[in-house]
């Protein structure tokens, strides 16, 4: 039986085995074998003894059909196929039997009474996936108080590729062997040669090795040849047929180099091999220049050749090369040269990388990816894509210093089309393992961070460490403040969370400046980092604001856009921050919104923002609020010109009264022309209704002088003078 039929390599091309993938799966042939002549290389087994002699209780009887009986499996598909049998009636005992159980590869060793695997019919029918090779399949069942059992064979036959080797030495004449290969099991073999003429070899007659020969008049054509199976004296399972070449043309095709073992050795494989054939490995070093001083470092058999010894600061270049029915040599059609990846731990949370574009192909890569995993972790696996696939520098700047981490570089070419079948072009670096531990390097964190007045609660600065989640709850962060224009840095407090609130704030007008420290997980504190400063909002004249610029660190981004700052200005009827200019400049005037103002002082605040590139982020928005800065608006006192108490109205001009605004008390006093007080009152709420101090005798029309001392609403004290022309 050929139940456990095991695949191998091929001497035709294996782009042949993939152009076969991609037809049937399975074909199947509807007919049933009924007798065994015709078999050929591939015996099937005896017919188990319980199916010609019944045991004692058993009567012979019931039918049963198979589908299908034969199964032709393609190679590369499943090897399983999936078979069908139903009970059937037995037309020459008339019998069609109750409750049939069916047994599957059964043999002389199978003992109906003690079985255990039947599987019992549903709708008198079960099905079961059957492997390559023969299978005796019986069935048992009752009928009118009687037992019966019959048997019935299935077999499976794997459609796989002939081997073959063709010679051809410069003249008109080709030689073509078949070997008594295990693979070569087909009761037939066709020969095309491609001229009109074909060869048909019948194993049945003629066992394996065979060989044909053919003169031509001119160039040899091209061969072709197909194996096929005999049954019942039809052939059936048909290879497709393949073309052959003579060995003069005959190659090899390398398609995956993997680097292995932190590139002390390279796994090759190739296409086009023949089976059982040993190829020379070739090998130069690989150093920028021209290829030379080829020396054979190892044996490729079976499409894998495995190379050790190397040296891992060098970079290869591999061929393979055979020798062909003359003696000359045969190079594979290409040439795979290493990637060599090379790491470099900066800190304890970050490695930089970097390797080499291979040699050979000369060409352009379709694909480059950077393949990261951790030691021991079963689901840590992650496939870093690069848009660009000529990239050879790479930072990985998250890491965990607790953990080791696999790195491997992947390259992938334009595929090549060898025997008709397109191959994916394969280069793998070795698999460097890197660990966080060995290079315990304090370094300056370079982390973006947010420093600014918290928006909610101006009492406090908010200072935010711009990382990654992972990285965020690893470390022990450190923080420290100077103020103003002040270089001394002191220490605030320690946080095992990437965010600070600076409570510990002045009443007074300043620029606060943040740095930090980082301790990770392996107790390597870093250097303090740049300073973070806040920005600082004041006034320099009246109705105008100014404030320090908002910067970030140069060595934090790649790129950053333009600061924008946006002024703004609290609203009471609104209860909130309301917008008033976005500009790029360092100071704005709001001396119209101080004229307009309902209110006696208004707080400002600015918000700085831009957007900037980093290591960790693209595009990544960034602001910071200043501290709260209120102006006064300045109070209003507004008394009349002129006045004519004559009862004739309107009232406002009936007396002296004086208006104020953000006013909240205040007194005055009148004078006549001699400077004699003729009129005061403790309250701007009076007026003076233009008489003397008698306050009954009208005062003579004139002008008069007067004082007025008052406190504004912010409890700040002022005086005003003027005179009022009293008329009559």
């Amino acid at each position: 039986m050929i139940s456990n039929f095991k695949a191998i390599e091929y001497n035709i091309k294996k782009s042949t085995i993939m152009s076969l993938l991609k037809n049937k799966t399975l074909c199947f042939i509807s007919f049933m074998v009924m007798a065994t002549a015709g078999w050929s290389q591939t015996t099937p087994p005896a017919t188990p003894t319980i199916c010609t002699t019944p045991p004692a209780g058993y009567l012979p009887g019931g039918a049963m059909s198979v589908a299908p009986p034969i199964s032709c499996v393609a190679l590369g598909g499943s090897t399983l196929t999936n078979v069908t049998i139903t009970n059937k009636n037995d037309p020459n005992r008339n019998v069609f039997v109750d409750n049939p159980i069916f047994y599957f590869d059964i043999d002389n060793n199978f003992n109906i009474a003690t079985a255990t695997n039947g599987v019992v019919g549903v709708a008198n029918s079960v099905s079961k996936q059957l492997n390559i090779g023969y299978h005796w399949i019986l069935m048992k069942g009752e009928k009118n108080g009687n037992k019966y059992l019959s048997c019935i064979l299935q077999e499976n036959l794997l459609t796989s590729i002939p081997t073959v080797t063709a010679t051809s030495c410069g003249g008109n004449t080709v030689t073509v062997t078949i070997p008594n290969a295990a693979e070569n099991q087909y009761n037939r073999y066709t020969i095309d040669w491609g001229n009109g003429t074909t060869d048909i070899i019948n194993t049945s007659s003629t066992v394996l090795p065979q060989e044909r020969k053919k003169t031509y008049s001119g160039t040899p054509n091209a061969i072709k040849i197909q194996g096929s199976y005999i049954r019942n004296n039809s052939p059936i399972c048909p290879s497709n047929f393949v073309q052959i070449s003579p060995d003069s043309d005959k190659n090899t095709l390398l398609h995956t180099l993997e680097g292995e073992n932190n590139g002390k050795e390279v796994k090759l494989q190739f296409a086009g091999g023949v089976t059982g054939a040993i190829y020379d490995v070739m090998a130069a070093v690989d150093n920028g220049s021209a290829l030379s001083n080829w020396t054979k470092l190892a044996d490729g058999i079976n499409g894998v050749a495995n190379i050790t010894g190397l040296d891992p600061n060098n970079k290869y270049c591999f061929k393979l090369r055979s020798k062909n029915s003359c003696g000359l040599d045969v190079f594979s059609l290409n040439t795979l040269c290493t990637v060599n990846l090379q790491t470099s731990v900066k800190s304890s949370s970050s490695v930089d990388m970097k390797w080499n574009l291979p040699t050979e192909p000369n060409s352009i890569p379709t694909r480059l990816n950077l393949v990261k995993d951790v030691e021991g972790c079963t689901n840590c696996l992650n496939n870093i894509p690069f848009s660009s696939p000529i990239t050879t520098v790479y930072a990985d700047a998250s890491l965990d210093c607790s953990k080791k981490y696999l790195y491997q570089v992947l390259y992938r070419y334009a595929n090549v089309t060898f025997e008709g079948t397109a191959w994916p072009i394969n280069i793998r670096s070795a698999q460097i393992t890197v660990d966080l531990k060995s290079n315990l390097t304090p370094v300056k964190p370079e982390y973006l961070v947010s420093v600014g007045f918290d928006p909610n609660d101006d009492t406090r600065v908010r200072v935010n460490i711009v990382t990654d989640a992972n990285t965020s709850i690893q470390n022990k962060y450190t923080f420290f403040r100077a103020e103003n224009d002040s270089q001394v840095f002191e220490k605030l407090g320690e946080r095992n969370a990437n965010v600070f609130d600076d409570v510990a704030i002045s009443a007074e007008i300043k620029s606060y400046c943040y740095k930090y420290q980082i301790e990770d997980k392996c107790g390597v504190v870093s250097e303090l980092s740049d300073p973070f400063c806040t920005i600082m909002l004041n006034s320099k004249s009246q109705g105008t604001l100014n404030w320090s610029p908002y910067l970030i660190p140069p060595d934090i981004y790649t790129s950053a856009s333009p600061v924008d700052y946006s002024l703004e200005y609290f609203d009471e009827g609104f209860n909130s921050f309301i917008p008033l200019k976005t500009t790029e400049k360092l100071e704005q005037s709001v001396q119209d919104l101080l004229d307009g103002s309902v209110q006696s002082q208004i707080k400002f605040r600015v918000m700085g923002r831009q957007y900037v590139d980093t290591d960790l982020f693209t595009n990544q928005f960034i602001n910071s609020y200043s501290n709260p800065f209120v102006l006064q608006v300045p109070p209003g006192l507004f008394a009349p010109s002129a006045f004519t108490p004559d009862g004739k109205g309107p009232d406002d001009s009936e007396s002296f009264k004086i208006m104020g605004k953000f006013v909240a008390s205040g007194s005055f006093k009148i004078f006549d022309r001699w400077g004699a007080t003729i009129f005061e009152a403790d309250n701007l709420a009076e007026s003076w209704n233009g008489t003397e101090k008698n306050g009954v005798k009208p005062a003579p029309p004139g002008t008069y002088a007067y004082t007025i001392q008052a406190v504004s609403d912010n409890g700040v004290s002022f005086r005003k003078t003027g005179s009022v022309l009293l008329l009559r």
